[in-house]
């Protein structure tokens, strides 16, 4: 071959590897076995828990003929080694946005991971349920319980939906302390609903009426 004809084959063959490597992308490894170990790592060695969308070059080294390395999510992605198969697999992948679950297919409950490309919605924190408390006042005591029946000593910080029995004519409950401050007044007898938002603090329920004193309680908010 002339040298002008073996410059020509070697800048083809530069284009050519250089097209591969564009179409492979970054690169991914997938690593399973001997044990139950499952692993997604990326270029630097970090385990992958979010990549930017694009076209990456999945190589999975299967260690076991016992698992298997089985990549799926959004976009159609749904690659995987052999169960029995032991060696060095390459897979192109094109990611998008979304979430993506690598497992082996004999153990999926016990050999998994996950991983989330692109830009996810922010989830809102879960609503956290208001505590629900029965405060009731007699002839004899105050006393602050859970709907069952159970003593409260402590309540977390945050909001309460209060049952207010009061079945007293002349002494009437008050709770106050932790951001509260509420009375039924000491001639009203019923049953009335508070909703209130403690902060931290002691929460002190007593009765109005002062003379003779009846037992109540604190609780301890946090």
């Amino acid at each position: 071959m002339t040298l002008p004809r073996l410059l020509v084959a070697i800048c083809v063959a530069g284009l050519v590897l250089a097209g591969v490597a564009g179409a492979d992308g970054t690169p991914l490894r997938g690593t399973v076995g001997p044990g139950f170990s499952i692993l997604l790592k990326d270029g630097s060695g970090a385990a992958v828990t979010h990549l930017d969308p694009g076209t990456f070059a999945l190589t999975v080294d299967d260690k076991s003929s016992e698992h298997n390395f089985h990549l799926v999510g959004p976009g159609g992605v749904d690659v995987a080694t052999d169960v029995e198969g032991v060696g060095t697999k390459a897979f192109e992948v094109t990611l998008v946005d979304g979430k993506y679950t690598f497992f082996c297919d004999p153990h999926a409950t016990r050999m998994t991971g996950t991983f989330t490309v692109g830009a996810q919605a922010t989830e809102s924190p879960p609503a956290i349920a208001p505590s629900r408390l029965v405060l009731t006042v007699t002839s004899k005591a105050v006393t602050l319980t859970t709907p069952a029946g159970k003593r409260v000593s402590a309540l977390p910080a945050g909001q309460a939906v209060i049952s207010v029995r009061d079945r007293s004519a002349t002494r009437g409950v008050r709770l106050r302390g932790a951001g509260v401050s509420r009375t039924t007044g000491t001639g009203f007898v019923g049953t009335l609903t508070w909703a209130v938002k403690l902060s931290a603090g002691t929460l002190l329920y007593t009765s109005d009426a002062r003379k003779p004193l009846l037992p109540g309680g604190r609780v301890a908010v946090s």
